[in-house]
């Protein structure tokens, strides 16, 4: 936990230390304007081109927030921890954000998106496990890398597909199919929903949901190993509400329940619970 925190903190530090730096670029265009506009014998047509902002090619927030979320992937008890919000975008090519991880396109048409993908995975430690720290088995959080394709047959709705494997050696692969809707403006307030399923191959379900020998035989359980398959199922609200020209409020509220393989799972009846939720909320600045 503690070294979840201090990577949250450098991460915070250098956000806000990249937006110094950023902020400063604006000055800068705003006084070569005002320089502009009061040199004698400039042109007035001169003087409004070369005052007019150039087209922004790197679009970023940065702020802070808390996440409230399960402890382990299935757990009824859940954590609330502090996190940095970041969301860096590229010329709506690349984008690094705290919600949906790294994005690069590859393919970046009017009705198909696709690229490349990078996630992390919570783990499940001691800590999380509580009383059933003894009984069940623990692992690490993981990094995943996968690609996407995404098709648009309308300009609010957004259909796709991810595939993604973990970068560690553990062999589990991902798999999600999901559709958004980008929901029309309430006055400034920017809002869309995201519905999806998730799914696993057969070491992916083991991992999370299974139960070998040992473990049943601590819990008094038969032992339990899912083939692959559907996971969870999930709802998602994420909304922008502005505060003022460069800073919001940014909120993400998601509703997950297991799939029957997983609610099957002896570990998620004794410890856990088939519903998932989250929420996030973050105070940003934006440009």
């Amino acid at each position: 936990m503690l070294s979840r925190l201090q990577s949250f903190c450098a991460l915070t530090q250098a956000g806000l230390a990249l937006a110094a730096i950023l902020l400063q670029v604006p000055a800068r265009a705003d006084g070569a304007a005002a320089a502009a506009e009061t040199k004698p014998g400039s042109d007035p047509a001169t003087t409004a081109q070369a005052a007019a902002p150039p087209p922004e090619p790197f679009a970023y927030t940065l702020g802070l927030g808390a996440l409230r979320y399960p402890r382990w992937l299935g757990a009824k008890s859940q954590r609330t921890i502090p996190i940095p919000y970041v969301d860096l975008n590229w010329q709506d090519r690349v984008e690094l954000s705290t919600t949906d991880g790294l994005r690069v396109d590859l393919l970046h048409g009017q009705h198909w998106r696709g690229g490349l993908v990078g996630t992390l995975t919570w783990g499940r430690s001691r800590h999380d496990l509580g009383s059933a720290a003894s009984q069940l088995p623990t692992f690490d959080t993981t990094a995943q890398a996968g690609v996407y394709l995404e098709y648009a047959p309308i300009e609010p709705l957004s259909l796709g597909l991810r595939w993604r494997r973990d970068l560690q050696a553990t062999g589990v692969v991902y798999g999600d199919l999901y559709a958004e809707w980008d929901l029309p403006r309430l006055g400034y307030v920017e809002h869309s929903i995201k519905g999806s399923v998730e799914g696993m191959n057969g070491r992916g379900m083991r991992r999370f949901f299974g139960l070998d020998t040992a473990s049943a035989a601590a819990l008094g359980q038969s032992p339990y190993a899912p083939g692959r398959g559907a996971s969870q199922y999930t709802l998602e609200y994420q909304a922008f509400v502005p505060t003022s020209a460069h800073t919001g409020v940014a909120l993400d509220f998601s509703w997950g329940k297991l799939a029957s393989s997983a609610r099957q799972s002896p570990v998620i009846q004794s410890y856990g619970a088939p519903v998932q939720r989250s929420i996030m909320a973050a105070f940003v600045l934006h440009y």
